[in-house]
């Protein structure tokens, strides 16, 4: 399921030998590894009343950035990571709505929960402009940035979670390819978000940060209304100049 690695680290050295190769006017050229978690979920915006609603997960994200300055406080960030994405569909309260839905399940004890956890993950290329601005001294700084992403999914898979008070949580999943689920394999989206930079020493940078993306395609024709990515990155990483 998960054959994004490979994938991933051509187009990271990719984009290193293509930032190596820039010249910037001013400043230098940096190079950050990042990771964090990425709050995601499912937007679907149908005006239906038998459309789903969806919960947030909590997954991964790591990934590996160069900043190409253009002036001393303006610049371009190229970005690719390895991005967990999804969302959680509470089956019983869906069954609310459809009502005959889960015909099997009339016996789930009080207290018991049903979800499915969409979970798919995607190789995610971002190009950001950047802006920079001082905010404590020589060594403490902020940052802006917004632009598009493009995702490119790796992997899809639908966990059943069955769970109640006399039973454990069953957690049986299966790709989407083989459980008939029709999910595109690119996301169109828009990215932005802000962060701290912070000078350790004269050859690394620590950074924290906050990137939202909004997902722009609609990703299933199996779910009803448009479905689309939110995914919340928070992120911490380090930094090292290369030119």
């Amino acid at each position: 399921m998960k054959r994004c690695p490979t994938l991933l680290g051509s187009m990271l050295l990719t984009a290193v030998v293509l930032t190596l190769g820039a010249t910037p006017v001013r400043g230098q050229t940096t190079l950050s590894l990042t990771g964090g978690v990425n709050i995601t979920s499912l937007d679907t915006d149908s005006d239906g009343t038998r459309s789903p609603g969806f919960e947030s997960l909590t997954r991964m994200s790591i990934g590996l950035a160069a900043t190409l300055p253009v002036s001393d406080r303006f610049g371009l960030q190229l970005g690719g990571s390895y991005a967990q994405k999804g969302g959680r569909l509470d089956v019983l309260r869906l069954m609310e709505i459809v009502g005959d839905l889960l015909s099997g399940f009339e016996e789930m004890p009080p207290g018991g929960s049903l979800d499915i956890d969409y979970e798919m993950d995607y190789v995610e290329l971002s190009v950001l402009a950047r802006v920079g601005f001082p905010l404590s001294g020589d060594r403490v700084s902020g940052h802006l940035l917004a632009g598009p992403a493009l995702g490119l999914q790796s992997s899809c898979e639908g966990v059943v979670r069955i769970s109640g008070p006399d039973r454990p949580a069953l957690d049986p999943g299966a790709g989407c390819d083989e459980a008939g689920l029709d999910f595109r394999k690119i996301d169109v989206g828009l990215a932005g978000g802000a962060g701290i930079d912070i000078g350790l020493t004269d050859a690394f940078d620590a950074h924290v940060g906050l990137l939202y993306t909004l997902g722009l395609s609609h990703i299933s024709d199996d779910l009803s209304g448009s479905v689309k990515h939110r995914a919340l990155t928070i992120r911490a990483g380090l930094g090292v100049p290369i030119s």
